[in-house]
């Protein structure tokens, strides 16, 4: 029984904890949904850890600057017929023997060693050096993939909001259409019982109505669909959204002029700048290698030697000192040839980042050049969205005094209210495409700040 309590209470935490994570935060407006993008996008995340893991990298690079050291100890025990005073292998530590001293297989004694020996390549610091060059030129290339990735979950937050509060304001309209064409059904079943019109406005002031009705709910529809998305830009999939317009939907002067290089173009250089990092390593690889030896060791024997008694304890207790130093150069010459292959690999690989470098740097500039063109026409279009808005108005209105009066069919209605319902989706959505184009323009650059401080400073 108690087990499963415990169990039972273990899985009510672990679903209250999943809907602590899946609970949506309060109503955001634009900037707000980016900064909470941008904090909590399982990408962003990732990105972070692969830039921490290349920052550590670096730290396991310079750690090849220390020499070896190895501390060691060994204690062993042989017949006289093993060569005098034999030890293992140890690192660092020079063979260690002697001549045999019988043919007994029962002569034989302990032997102990402990020992401290070091090594450092000298000449391979140089090498370790670019190693280290080609780690810190890594995690540069990783820092500014974040950078790169954060613009992308930041816009398509933004997008992705803006595109909701589009899809709002056509609710909006769609649902002024429905109630305009409650009013005029209301109208011409009062006028078609008085046999003042024909039944057949009745059954069109019907048809209109019930076709306005399906428009609101594919609006909503599209909505729903819409705040799914945001949501999932979010890093919150599954959540339901709430939005705030804030002065979206007013016209405002964004600053287009970029603060810094393109995220993009800086992770393209940084990606050039590691390959040429890499291949300079690479070249170095054929330099020869100088090792400094320093060893320091205690000896312990159970054998004798002449008027030498043995180590006490039989040979447990080290009690012989014994040091040796110097160096050694090596150069594996054959290898020269590998590594001349690694350097020509290592060159093609510059040759690739210099040319996505390049090709990067094409597409942002024409990236920026059709952002001002989208945007120049967005703001000439929301220029004229208001102009069509106030006729239609104008001409709903006409139409509907005319058709009480008598003078216009129901038909003309029909037609007036279609085209306000459109001048009024098409004004809104006119605004918001303005905003749209300048946070279109604002990716182009790679700097979404004065775009998000014009948000900001309407609240």
């Amino acid at each position: 029984m108690f087990h499963l309590m415990r169990a039972g209470l273990l899985l009510i935490l672990v679903t209250a904890t999943a809907s602590a994570q899946e609970r949506a935060p309060g109503p955001l407006t634009l900037d707000q949904a980016v900064d909470y993008a941008l904090g909590h996008h399982p990408a962003l995340q990732a990105d972070a850890s692969v830039e921490e893991a290349r920052r550590a990298q670096v730290a396991v690079g310079r750690a090849a600057y220390l020499p070896s050291v190895d501390l060691s100890l060994q204690i062993n025990a042989g017949t006289g017929n093993v060569l005098r005073g034999a030890v293992y292998p140890m690192p660092d530590i020079p063979f260690v023997s002697g001549p045999p001293t019988g043919r007994s297989g029962s002569d034989a004694a302990l032997g102990t060693m402990v020992s401290l020996g070091a090594r450092w390549d000298a000449l391979g610091l140089v090498q370790k050096m670019a190693l280290v060059d080609a780690a810190l030129a890594d995690a540069a290339q990783a820092h500014a993939a974040v950078e790169a990735r954060r613009l992308a979950v930041a816009y398509a937050a933004a997008d992705q909001f803006l595109d909701v509060i589009a899809r709002a304001e056509t609710v909006r309209s769609a649902r002024a259409t429905v109630d305009r064409g409650r009013v005029f059904d209301t109208i011409v079943e009062a006028l078609t019982k008085q046999e003042l019109r024909p039944g057949a406005d009745a059954s069109r002031a019907q048809a209109e109505l019930a076709l306005a009705a399906t428009q609101l709910i594919r609006a909503e529809q599209a909505e729903a669909v819409s705040r799914t998305q945001l949501a999932q830009t979010l890093g919150i999939a599954g959540a339901r959204i709430d939005v705030v317009p804030g002065n979206l939907l007013a016209p405002a002067a964004v600053p287009v002029e970029p603060k810094t290089k393109h995220p993009l173009v800086v992770e393209a250089e940084a990606a050039e700048h590691a390959a040429r990092a890499k291949k300079h390593a690479v070249e170095l690889a054929y330099l020869p290698r100088l090792d400094l030896f320093a060893s320091l060791w205690m000896r312990g024997s159970g054998l004798t030697s002449g008027i030498v008694p043995p180590s006490p304890g039989d040979g447990i207790v080290p009690d012989t000192p014994n040091w040796v130093g110097g160096l050694v150069l090596s150069w594996p010459a054959v290898e020269l040839v590998t590594v001349r292959a690694r350097a020509r690999v290592e060159a093609a690989q510059v040759k690739v980042a210099d040319a996505r470098k390049r090709e990067v740097m094409q597409a942002v500039r024409t990236q920026i050049d059709s952002a001002r063109e989208i945007l120049d026409a967005a703001r000439k279009e929301a220029a004229n969205t208001p102009i069509a808005l106030k006729a239609a108005q104008a001409a709903e209105a006409q139409a509907t005094a005319r058709y009480r009066a008598g003078l216009a069919t129901v038909v003309e209605v029909a037609e007036a209210q279609r085209l306000l319902a459109q001048a009024e989706i098409e004004d809104a959505v006119a605004r918001l495409n303005v905003r749209r184009s300048e946070l279109l323009l604002a990716r182009a650059v790679g700097d979404l700040g004065p775009f998000l401080d014009s948000v900001r400073g309407g609240r």
